[in-house]
């Protein structure tokens, strides 16, 4: 396995187990920059990617950088990224549109996100469309353009098992109807330049890095 590789698997292991002496965050840092340059290589060769289906299951958020924005205001707390502990309870799921909103036939692999938060006996998820916009094939592409965009427009909160409320939030019911048609440039998107069986790792519209490992099982 190349260097590079292991690193951000072993990172990978290490968050999910335990057990496993993980790599330092500066390594990691590193790591996942080199994959994504390898990526973007590999789309200017046109080689294929990943389709939807390699995103779905369960993720844990186990190591970040934040935006740059968030950066800056942290001064050096973030540092080169930091490992989050596992009692945060950070996870998102892909998974297939449902009938009520069908897969688009121009922008992309279609599907669905539920982003969960768990602090204490709180739970915050939200949910909404994804579009997976995969490239590798597009002559003369510019960057690896595996990109999905999504909108959050459901939220679910609860606290202790008691539902505090359930429903479309910020006009949500709106920005679904519109999704499909929405230019990616006004949409917020994740740049996954690396997925694995165990790992998924993106590059938000803010800058900021993010390594996800699978907690399905799958």
């Amino acid at each position: 396995m190349t260097d590079y590789l292991e690193v951000i698997e072993t990172a990978a292991l290490s968050l999910r187990e335990g057990g496993v002496k993980r790599p330092p965050s500066e390594a990691l840092r590193d790591a996942l920059l080199t994959a994504e340059k390898q990526t973007k290589k590999q789309a200017q060769k046109n080689a294929p990617a990943p389709d939807f289906e390699a995103l779905m299951g369960d993720w844990q958020l186990g190591w970040i950088t934040g935006t740059q924005r968030s950066r800056k205001k942290a001064g050096g707390l973030l540092g080169a990224g930091r490992y989050l502990p596992r009692f945060l309870g950070i996870r998102i799921r892909y998974q297939p549109r449902d009938e009520e909103m069908p897969t688009p036939p121009h922008s992309g692999e279609g599907g669905r996100v539920e982003n969960r938060v768990q602090v204490l006996g709180l739970t915050l998820t939200v949910t909404g469309p994804v579009a997976w916009q995969k490239g590798g094939s597009t002559p003369g592409a510019k960057r690896a353009n595996r990109l999905l965009a999504f909108d959050f427009t459901r939220l679910h909160a609860q606290i202790y098992g008691i539902s505090l409320f359930d429903g479309f939030v910020r006009g949500g019911a709106q920005r679904e109807a519109v999704f499909d048609e929405t230019a990616i440039a006004r949409q917020a998107f994740f740049n996954y330049f690396y997925i694995s069986p165990t790992a998924i790792a993106a590059r938000g519209r803010g800058g900021g890095l993010a390594l996800w490992y699978r907690v399905d099982g799958n």
